[in-house]
């Protein structure tokens, strides 16, 4: 009896142990917190879009959900910073992340670091309430890469692009080897297209493709020389898997397609190569890796751009982030039973970037090009709603969802160079070959959005310093005092309706962007006006910029006005844009308001009037979880206080 009880105990033991090896899970079935984060997806836009009726999901959300009308973001108002803010509820003066791109104390000047990859200045809530004894899940959310110290308990990320989209000819060569035996049985020609792709850190890599001289030929496609691999079709999307040993997923997908100026000929189309990063107890990478493939790219702007895909292939691509991102985090939420949950979507804000063409100062602002870029606009606001119906629908009875943004988006007609600026200024300094000289460079602004950085290049602090301590102050002044009182001529602020045009770049030279400026006679019988480009110009030591200033930050602080954007490598001052939308200033600006709406058993709904910040967020999972908020968190949990609804 002893014996067979020992035996028993021993397999109940082992059973536990391999069901633990394989995945952890929340203590209790009280339900998954779910964050998810709609990249750019502004407050006033989404509004706009659920009263055009492309929004139903999200304004059928709205009647059960809490929504707050007085929602802002932190200072500046970019994707890191705010994503930062939400995660560890605390502002960038702490977090560290500063800006989408800044520069780091003790590097070279112009040496950048990404907000996207640094280790954050404190404690994100996902790893906080992992040590505090939940199950914590990140998919695709900015600052949770795992390699980094503060990892949720599973991670799914990405490893970066490996190599770029690329359009190839295909040029066949006859084969005489044994593919060619097993295809035809030497009773036709087999034709070979080789392909070679260069892989990030990774050797190059071989596609290898075989055509058969048929009336109606067959394709197939093989990473191996020797192996017919498998039967592709044109124009059918095709997935290939990489093993690059540093990561946990890798890959690409392509497409054979004819030639459009000859359909005789052909060309493969190659995607954008992904790396992914997924990480967590037991054999989670490989069961999502199994699951789900390779992590892949969240876009293909660049070869429509190019003209490489066409509109309806692009958003192919697309979609196809946007449904992967979705599978894998209801897949985990289901399987896995995380207490939390952030992922994340970027289709809103890529596209509103390149196509947010809606005043008529900006560049190409004729009806068909406003009706095509709305189209285009339109069906990211459709993409993420259909994921957030995907997402509403499968909440249970205790579960709680957020659906959040980091940001809004302005239209921008006109970009500024602030290096182009020290540079006139004599504070920057180019070699003959337009590289920076940092023997004299003096300053250098590190620009994202529509705010920059600008850096003193000091002695002692910064590699290769120049500016010797006792400087500081002045030239920290001459700084400032370039971009104080900047005013650039504009007829706009009379009536943009009748001119229509971006701030006027005949005073800087011909553009190779296409609109049309106003008559000269027509400018010489209005009334001229300045319009002052860089809205605010902040230093430490002001109250301000004190709430945000961290070692991270620059020395002097540059905001643009509505409708500017800052270009850190642009060669003129002033020019129109070819970025159509963008963010960085002022949170209080109404288009860059970002949304929040919630529900779950623990959360009333209707709608909350109080003033809600983005450093609120974490406070309030802390609450919902029933778990201590650190004392570097600055906001408050939302549902704490008195009155807060209408």
């Amino acid at each position: 009896m002893m014996n067979r009880m020992n035996v028993f105990i021993i397999i109940f033991i082992t059973m536990l142990s391999t069901t633990n090896e394989l995945s952890v899970q929340a203590a209790e079935p009280t339900g998954t917190i779910s964050v998810v984060s709609f990249d750019g997806l502004g407050h006033m836009d989404a509004e706009r879009y659920m009263d055009k009726g492309v929004m139903r999901n999200l304004q059928k959300f709205q009647q059960e959900a809490a929504y707050a009308t007085d929602f802002v973001t932190v200072t500046p108002s970019l994707t890191a910073p705010s994503h930062a803010a939400m995660a560890t509820g605390a502002g960038p003066a702490k977090t560290g992340i500063v800006s989408n791109q800044f520069h780091s104390s003790g590097e070279k000047v112009k040496d950048d670091q990404s907000g996207f990859s640094q280790t954050l200045g404190v404690t994100p809530i996902w790893k906080e309430a992992r040590d505090q004894g939940k199950v914590t899940a990140t998919v695709a959310f900015p600052d949770s890469n795992p390699d980094n110290a503060s990892a949720a308990t599973y991670a799914v990320y990405s490893g970066g692009t490996l190599a770029d989209s690329e359009l190839h000819d295909l040029s066949f060569s006859p084969i005489e080897d044994e593919r060619a035996e097993q295809l035809s049985s030497g009773s036709m020609d087999v034709e070979e297209a080789v392909i070679s792709l260069d892989i990030k850190n990774s050797p190059s890599l071989q596609l290898y493709v075989l055509r058969t001289d048929e009336h109606e030929p067959k394709f197939y496609l093989s990473m191996n020389q020797k192996e017919i691999g498998e039967e592709i079709f044109v124009e059918d999307w095709v997935a290939a898997a990489l093993d690059v040993p540093s990561l946990d997923s890798a890959g690409f997908y392509m497409k054979l397609k004819k030639n459009p100026d000859n359909n005789e000929e052909l060309q493969l189309f190659q995607g954008t190569v992904m790396g992914g990063l997924y990480r967590g107890p037991g054999k989670f990478a490989e069961d999502i890796d199994e699951r789900f493939g390779f992590y892949p790219a969240a876009d293909e702007l660049t070869a429509f751009t190019n003209g490489d895909i066409t509109r309806e292939e692009y958003e192919q691509a697309g979609e196809r982030f946007t449904d992967w991102v979705t599978d894998v985090s209801l897949y985990i939420k289901e399987q896995y039973r995380p207490d939390l949950l952030f992922y994340y979507y970027p289709v809103v804000d890529n596209e509103l970037h390149e196509y947010l063409l809606r005043e008529p100062a900006q560049p190409g602002y004729v009806t068909a090009n406003i009706l095509e870029k709305e189209m285009y606009v339109s069906w990211a606001f459709s993409q993420a709603d259909q994921a957030i119906g995907r997402i509403w629908n499968n909440m249970n009875s205790e579960d709680h969802l957020f659906i959040v943004s980091d940001h809004g988006l302005e239209p921008i007609h006109t970009r500024l160079s602030p290096n182009k600026e020290l540079e006139k200024a004599g504070l920057l300094v180019k070699d003959q070959n337009g590289v920076i000289d940092q023997t004299k460079t003096k300053a250098y602004a590190e620009a994202s959005g529509t705010i920059a950085h600008v850096y003193v290049n000091l002695k002692g602090r910064e590699k290769k310093g120049i500016v010797e301590p006792e400087e500081f102050d002045r030239v920290r002044n001459e700084i400032v005092s370039v971009f104080t009182g900047r005013t650039v001529f504009s007829s706009l602020i009379q009536d943009p309706e009748e001119t229509a045009h971006p701030i006027l770049r005949w005073l800087t030279g011909s553009s190779d962007i296409a609109y049309s400026y106003p008559g000269i006679l027509l400018l010489s019988d209005r009334k001229k006006g300045q319009v002052s480009p860089y809205e605010k110009v902040w230093v430490a030591g002001t109250e301000e910029y004190d709430e945000i200033h961290n070692e991270n930050s620059g020395d002097v602080f540059l905001t643009a006005a509505p409708g500017y954007l800052m270009g850190k490598d642009a060669k003129i001052a002033v020019e129109p844009t070819q970025e159509m939308g963008s963010h960085g200033g002022d949170p209080e600006r109404p288009r860059l308001r970002p949304i929040l709406f919630a529900a779950g058993p623990k959360i009333p709904p209707g709608e909350i009037t109080d003033r809600i910040s983005m450093t609120d967020i974490a406070p309030s999972l802390y609450k919902l979880l029933d778990l201590q908020a650190p004392d570097f968190v600055d906001g408050k949990a939302i549902w704490q206080r008195e009155s807060i609804y209408k």
